[in-house]
């Protein structure tokens, strides 16, 4: 019997870095493990980037085509780094011809637009959605609300999600938003997101926490990406809110908003920035904080949901989240007792819960049970059987 074929396409892919390049691996192995054939069209991953590359790594046919490295001196710049990839991800999906399915991704932005053109002959044809576009883009600034090119991003990227088979997204936050733009609630399929990570032992985290030299302060971690679509704000008031208590804030990671949030926090002697951490180390470092932060700007509800969260969970964290009520991560730890929702923009109210926090162990020691406990329902054998009713 010949083995099933699935095309998936993602601008990154291991040893290229990124949070859906990782989770795209898990998933490809998975299915190579049950007997599948998969093939990543994928970005170039820096070794020779001007040819393309064909290999095979763990059973995943990869091919890498030419990609560029992403220039962030300007939104437009970065855009036509994006326009070389989609000709070149449409024509390989293509030339595989009639395979089982075919998943795109967003990454890059709205390819899902040539996604159901290239992959005609695919018995099921699937968009794989981590962020909504174009209407991310247009809340973040990066495209003039009310512009003709939002209209028209508009216009196509809901005719394209309407000329896929399934359309997964990562949280009930996002089905609500496609289903508001008008996108069949029926073509829409909640599968979250998950983290391969296993909590680091009581010494692995101690050992972490005196590496970094945190001894007995309550250490409150962002860490990750600091991108645009990410309420820093907020944050930086409660930094402000909180000088003279014994709070230790970190932020570990790069991105956009780095040198922005560097200068906001000059003179605040708590807080310390990290590169990102090694991916051996990251379980211990997850679980060394006392608790996390993690935040969505104010108006991207069901926009994006952070992926972070679930490798946070995994680690046995709670979770401050700073977003609306009714996001999937809200929605997620306030459910299991895993950890506290504030509102965008209140961050004396933020500060105020973090003190509290801080002079309550027991509390704390109550939602990092509940974030143990809901990791459980995030997995990879639990997004690999809803992939898998899909593909059949």
């Amino acid at each position: 019997m010949n083995k099933p074929v699935y095309v998936f396409v993602n601008r990154v892919y291991p040893p290229a870095g990124g949070a859906t390049g990782e989770l795209l691996r898990e998933m490809a192995e998975g299915l190579v493990a049950d007997g599948a054939r998969v093939v990543v069209v994928t970005g170039s991953a820096g070794e020779r980037p001007g040819k393309l590359q064909r290999e095979t790594v763990n059973g995943v046919e990869v091919v890498r085509v030419w990609s560029p490295p992403l220039r962030r001196s300007s939104h437009w710049k970065r855009a036509l780094d994006y326009a070389v990839l989609y000709p070149q991800f449409a024509w390989h999906v293509a030339r595989l011809g009639s395979v089982e399915a075919v998943v795109s991704m967003t990454d890059p932005p709205m390819q899902m637009i040539l996604a159901p053109w290239a992959g005609m002959r695919a018995w099921r044809k699937i968009h794989w959605a981590q962020d909504v576009y174009p209407d991310l883009a247009v809340k973040l600034g990066v495209i003039p609300e009310g512009s003709l090119l939002a209209k028209l991003l508009a216009y196509f990227a809901n005719h394209a999600l309407r000329s896929h088979d399934d359309v997964v997204v990562p949280g009930r936050c996002m089905r609500e938003a496609l289903i508001s733009r008008g996108i069949s609630a029926r073509r829409l399929e909640v599968i979250p997101n998950w983290s391969a990570i296993k909590a680091a032992s009581a010494d692995e985290v101690s050992a972490m926490r005196r590496r970094h030299g945190w001894g007995e302060e309550f250490v409150v971690l962002y860490s990750g990406n600091l991108g645009l679509a990410h309420d820093f704000d907020t944050v930086a008031d409660a930094v402000r809110h909180c000088e003279g208590a014994r709070i230790r804030f970190v932020i570990a990671g790069e991105g956009p908003r780095l040198d922005q949030l560097r200068e906001a926090m000059a003179g605040f002697p708590r807080v310390t920035f990290l590169p990102p951490q090694p991916k051996q180390d990251l379980a211990a470092f997850l679980g060394a904080p006392d608790i996390h932060l993690v935040t969505v700007g104010k108006g991207l509800s069901g926009l994006v949901v952070p992926s972070k969260t679930y490798g946070i969970l995994a680690a046995g964290r709670p979770i401050i989240y700073v977003g609306g009520p009714t996001d999937e991560v809200a929605r997620v730890i306030t459910e299991a007792g895993a950890g506290i929702v504030v509102k965008n923009g209140d961050g004396a109210g933020l500060a105020k819960v973090l003190r509290e926090l801080a002079g309550s162990g027991s509390r704390v020691d109550r939602m990092a049970a509940g974030a143990q406990e809901a990791s459980r329902d995030f997995t990879l054998a639990k997004a690999m059987a809803k992939w898998r009713g899909l593909f059949q």
